[in-house]
């Protein structure tokens, strides 16, 4: 049976325990720590992380899993979402070649093939750096289109996806993610950033607003 995407954040954590079932003993769950990553701002709040994910998975529920686009408008719409997964990075490790299989099973769903050896991991985590500090997604449009290309007819949906990147030598290295302990004025700062507003004086009932993830 074809392996379908989902676009929901519980196949990530299948894909994840996947590919990691022999490397950890938290292969697939959701992360229980605050983490950044290379000196950057913090990940999806463990507070706000089912709000985070209620919106990714609508944005790209809205956006029709990416299906029926030219491909210009393919590679605006898949870095716009791409970036709002990387920024809720469920797990404490692995969520790059994780994701990585993810966008190719959307992308193949949607008729087009996504080949990560076009661009070295640096590229990549450039790219995400700075569409997840800036909300920029130019480089990471930039990127996509140096990968996006027609789907080959042969394609085995049967199996899950290549997703090498480019040898880059010391450019293949890993950044850790780093552990964060939040203060509640770092979490207040950190609603701000993310576009949550509370409802009221109850601090539990967040209303997600789209300024920060578009």
């Amino acid at each position: 049976m074809p392996l379908r995407a989902e676009g929901t954040v519980s196949q990530l954590q299948w894909i994840h325990h996947y590919l990691f079932q022999d490397v950890y003993e938290w292969t697939g769950r959701i992360r229980t720590i605050d983490m950044s990553k290379g000196g950057g701002s913090v990940f999806q709040p463990l507070q706000l992380f089912d709000t985070g994910v209620q919106y990714a998975e609508t944005t790209l529920r809205n956006d029709h899993m990416l299906q029926g686009l030219d491909r210009g408008r393919f590679i605006e719409r898949l870095a716009v979402n791409f970036d709002n997964f990387n920024t809720l990075h469920p797990f404490r490790e692995g969520n790059g070649r994780t994701q990585r299989v993810f966008w190719t099973l959307i992308a193949r769903d949607a008729g087009w093939g996504l080949d990560w050896s076009q661009v070295s991991k640096r590229e990549n985590d450039i790219a995400s750096f700075i569409a997840h500090e800036n909300v920029d997604h130019s480089k990471l449009e930039a990127m996509f289109d140096k990968i996006v290309q027609p789907l080959p007819p042969e394609q085995d949906r049967r199996l899950l996806p290549s997703i090498g990147f480019k040898p880059g030598g010391h450019d293949d290295s890993t950044t850790p993610n780093v552990y964060q302990a939040l203060s509640d004025s770092e979490y207040e700062r950190q609603r701000q950033r993310y576009g949550y507003q509370t409802k009221g004086s109850d601090k539990s009932k967040l209303k997600k607003t789209a300024s920060y993830l578009r």
